[in-house]
């Protein structure tokens, strides 16, 4: 079976991964480190479960308990340290647009695709680079503790577009390989 890459870890130990990412990537916007916000992204493989949501109905569950996690973490963070003020330049990209949907649906396919090819690494790693996961929840939390619904909304439908884009990509892909 495909997209296998967390169901070998316990839910506790997926937690404390989770948690360690949520921190790094709290951590890098309040001191507009990218490279921390990064580190979040790769640590926990959330592009993997929105992809294996294709083949494995289970995983609706996971991406639901990891994005309710990460909103939570994000707004529990930023609202006990509510005098840290993320700078418009990290903020400011947390929307959806059609290029970040085409780009996860070609993210959902290239994943499935290269799945089972020595490639994988790296497009699990691309995946991290281009997609918005864990940071959008992030982000949401952060609005949502200061108030600005209308942002924090912004940065879920950012981060369902990825989703629904990557299963899709992966549904696609599985489609035109049972048609080949």
């Amino acid at each position: 079976m495909k997209f296998t890459v967390l169901d070998d870890l316990k839910l506790w130990q997926r937690t404390l991964l989770l948690a360690l990412c949520a921190g790094s990537c709290c951590w890098g916007f309040v001191n507009n480190t990218i490279l921390l916000v990064f580190a979040g992204k790769i640590g926990f493989p959330i592009a993997v479960a929105a992809c294996a949501m294709s083949n494995n109905s289970r995983q609706v569950l996971s991406v639901l308990y990891y994005t309710a996690f990460l909103v939570v973490a994000g707004f529990g963070y930023f609202l006990f340290n509510d005098q840290y003020v993320i700078t418009t330049e990290l903020t400011k990209n947390f929307v959806p647009s059609w290029t970040d949907f085409v780009l996860a649906i070609g993210m959902g396919w290239a994943l499935s695709h290269f799945w089972n090819h020595t490639i994988r690494i790296n497009i699990i790693i691309l995946s991290a680079g281009l997609t918005s996961l864990l940071p959008a929840c992030i982000m949401a939390g952060y609005w949502f503790s200061h108030g600005n619904l209308s942002a924090g909304a912004a940065s879920l439908a950012l981060y369902l577009q990825y989703v629904i884009g990557m299963w899709l990509g992966a549904i696609i892909e599985g489609q035109l390989n049972d048609n080949n």
